[in-house]
């Protein structure tokens, strides 16, 4: 078998040789041959060569391969709850026959897949997704505004889930504890009424964490879900039982139907205010792809068509009038105007555009008409590149949370024997009635541990400090960048447009032979139906005057 792949970054031959030694090296090759002149690397392989072996090869030599077969598909993962879950992605699908490359996000809910087209198709792709207890959504790149719908079923779900845990948790609560809740009814104290209260909690606003504990014990693994579905089945079982079948305890027996319905909803309170909090670090993107035009006036068969900016493909002339917003990046055919693009690089004063020069899809155009041949569309626009640079800053990780994810991985095996430990000691060494004692204790330990902050914060933290960079105009590059901003001391800008109202102001009038008001009133007279940027100055400061 043969695979061809483009490798971007050598300088000279040695470059070639030094990678060609590289490859070589690895179980599986037959034979390599890296050209430096086409930047091209030919492999003979059998089916013992492990792709992503051959990538992290070329890549720890400082050079960047790419698999020109393969093709890319991004999904939006829902329900993943922490880097345990994002790293059972990732594990999964790269032992996936077919998948080169593999990389999922918790902190932004996605995951990329490079895989090879011929060995595996995108549903087989997203069914691996699916199959471990997430849903895959697949996101098609054209369109950007993707986001907000699978965020809002999330937590619409959650939220409902969270409605009925409340509605029910409360009597729970209430009639688990009479000493203490006076004015509760006594019906409500008996314990098969408690029962038929806590079981749509235990299965139905739970159940979330039982199916992921399920999927989990088919995986022979553990995640947060497994914590959760112990500790809660352990106490309602125990309070079940306790119910319909007291003598098999020596005394009274206490249940715990309010420590298992009450810790649920906490819990999915948890992932309600995580799904929002989501949402609104999303909103830096929704505001970055809410500036683009919506429509864009195609000239098509010589006459002028508005059409939606989804429909706009390379090549087509595009016509733009004063005030309006340039649909798609491109050169200009014909007309000439001044364009505001202060929204992309910062500078306040508009930009005298010609024949020939190149417009940028979102910038405002200020004054003259101009028609104009688009190059970039959809994903390749710079407004489209802009949303993808902030989406893998979120989704990147930091040097900090590498640590964060190793322990992440054995933190569930470790707690879930602890609690084991804990349960066998209490009731060989605890005092009676052990069995209640020991129980206790051990859904104590499975729910203190629960939810795993220590995965959670590192992502959040990146996923809510890039987005409100974003939101400010401030583009941070990855995860690595915002960790070791706390160490710069100076700041050097090299754009005024940066630093300033972003517009032209009037701040002083210098009259010589006239009264300030006397040289404004000329000034604002001259400029009034003038659009230069200096103008509408002179003529606002004018009329914060109240000169006519």
């Amino acid at each position: 078998m043969k695979k061809i792949f483009r490798i971007k970054g050598m300088h000279c031959a040695s470059c070639a040789v030094n990678i060609e030694k590289a490859i070589a090296r690895l179980r599986g090759v037959e034979k390599v041959n890296v050209n430096f002149a086409s930047e091209k690397a030919a492999i003979d392989h059998n089916e013992k060569l492990d792709m992503k072996r051959v990538k992290d090869a070329v890549e720890k030599l400082g050079y960047n391969l790419i698999d020109e077969g393969s093709s890319k598909i991004e999904f939006k993962v829902l329900g993943m709850h922490s880097d345990h879950c994002s790293n059972l992605i990732e594990k999964e699908l790269m032992k996936t026959k077919g998948v080169v490359d593999a990389k999922a996000s918790f902190n932004n809910s996605n995951a990329v897949v490079e895989y090879d087209a011929a060995t595996i198709n995108k549903s087989e792709l997203k069914k691996v997704i699916d199959n471990l207890g997430y849903e895959a959504i697949e996101l098609k790149v054209e369109s950007l505004d993707y986001e907000k719908q699978a965020r809002e079923k999330e937590t619409k779900i959650l939220k409902l889930k969270l409605i009925v845990g409340i509605i029910l948790s409360i009597p729970i609560l209430l009639g688990s504890f009479p000493e203490f809740f006076k004015f509760v009814p006594a019906f409500l104290t008996k314990y098969w009424v408690l029962f038929l209260l806590a079981t749509p909690v235990q299965l139905v606003v739970g159940w979330q964490f039982h199916k992921g504990f399920w999927l989990a014990v088919k995986r022979k693994s553990a995640d947060m879900n497994s914590l959760i579905s112990i500790g809660t089945n352990a106490a309602y079982v125990y309070s079940a039982v306790a119910t319909f079948l007291p003598d098999f305890f020596v005394g009274k027996p206490e249940i715990y139907f309010d420590t298992a319905s009450v810790i649920i909803t906490l819990i999915v309170l948890g992932r309600y205010l995580e799904a929002v909090a989501k949402g609104h670090t999303s909103e830096a993107i929704k505001k970055l792809i809410g500036l683009q035009a919506k429509t864009a006036i195609v000239v098509r068969n010589n006459e002028e068509v508005e059409i939606p900016i989804e429909d706009v493909v390379v090549n087509d002339v595009i016509l733009v009038k004063p005030g309006e917003k340039i649909p798609v990046d491109g050169v200009i055919l014909e007309g000439h105007s001044t364009i505001d693009e202060s929204m992309i690089t910062g500078e306040s004063m508009p930009v005298m555009k010609e024949v020939g020069d190149s417009v940028i899809g979102v910038t405002i155009n200020k004054t003259g008409s101009f028609r104009f041949r688009a190059t970039k569309v959809g994903k390749d626009t710079m407004l489209a590149q802009i949303v993808r640079m902030v989406e893998e800053a979120q989704g990147s990780k930091a040097p900090i949370q590498r640590l964060a994810d190793k322990i992440s991985g054995i933190f569930v095996p470790i707690v879930v024997a602890i609690a084991l430990i804990t349960l066998a000691l209490w009731f060989a060494l605890g005092p009676d009635p052990k069995l209640n004692h020991a129980l206790l204790n051990f859904v104590g330990v499975l729910i203190i541990a629960c939810p795993c902050a220590l995965g959670l914060a590192t992502p959040t933290a990146i996923m809510v400090g890039t987005g409100k960079g974003a939101e400010s105009g401030i583009l941070i590059k990855d995860a690595e960048a915002l960790e070791i901003l706390h160490k710069i001391s100076t700041v050097i800008f090299d754009k005024t447009g940066t630093l300033t109202k972003g517009e032209p102001v009037v701040t002083d009038v210098v009259a010589r032979g006239s009264t300030e008001d006397e040289l404004l009133l000329v000034a604002g007279s001259v400029e009034r139906y003038s659009e230069h940027p200096i103008a509408d100055a002179i003529t606002k400061k004018a009329k914060e005057l109240n000169i006519n």
